[in-house]
Order: C-alpha cells, then structure tokens, then sequence
C-alpha cells in the first residue's frame, strides 16, 4: 500500500452518480484527498511518467441507499494491473429519520477508513 502516491476517479461513459450523492460528491473527493494520495484527472493520466503510472489507483465508488442505512464503498484499484487493492466502506444509519444524514455519516465513516488505509 505504500508505494501508492496517485489517484484517478473512474469517469467514463459508464459513469453515473446518483442524485442522492451529487451535493456530497465533492466530501468523496475530499476524503480523498484527506490521504497521502493526489488526485489525478482520468485525462491527465497520459502525462504521468511510467514511474508515476505504477503509483497510480483507479478509483471506484458506489452508494447504497436503503430505509434502513445507507452505506459508501470505495474501491482502489492498480492502474498497470486492474486488480483491487483495497475496499474501504462507510455505514451510517439514522433509523430511516434521515437519509442525507446518512449519507454524511456514511461519507465521514469511509473518509476515516480512506485516511487510514493511505495515511500521509
């Protein structure tokens, strides 16, 4: 894990945040950037050096919103190789009393986890 400086979120075609996430996307980016990591653009990739490409981690991120908890996952994975390195979640339930406070505290959980898994 420690050879890993750089990271890319996944934006493509693909690509779709859901509506419930677009106020809390730039937590996401946030927490992040709250670990050793820097943030590269997906279109900036090119520029990087063989050396820095090795150090780089795709990024992958998904939202599960249920009734009951609404939970975060972020996945690293290795650019030069696909394979996942790491898997950081975040959970967080209001009872159903409050879906955005959910997402808050889900976010909060998994920035701890990202902070942790990648400290500076």
């Amino acid at each position: 894990m420690s050879r890993y400086e750089y990271a890319s979120i996944i934006n493509n075609d693909t690509y779709h945040i859901p509506a419930q996430l677009m106020e809390y996307e730039i937590q996401l980016f946030d927490a992040i950037e709250s670990s050793r990591l820097k943030l590269v653009n997906d279109r900036r990739i090119g520029e990087l050096s063989p050396n820095q490409q090795s150090k780089l981690l795709m990024v992958k991120y998904g939202v599960d919103i249920l009734e009951e908890e609404s939970v975060v996952t972020v996945n690293f994975i290795d650019y030069l190789t696909g394979r996942p390195i790491a898997s950081c979640r975040g959970a967080y339930t209001t009872l159903g009393f409050s879906v955005s406070a959910d997402i808050r505290g889900a976010i909060k959980r998994v920035a701890k986890q990202i902070t942790e898994t990648f400290p500076k």
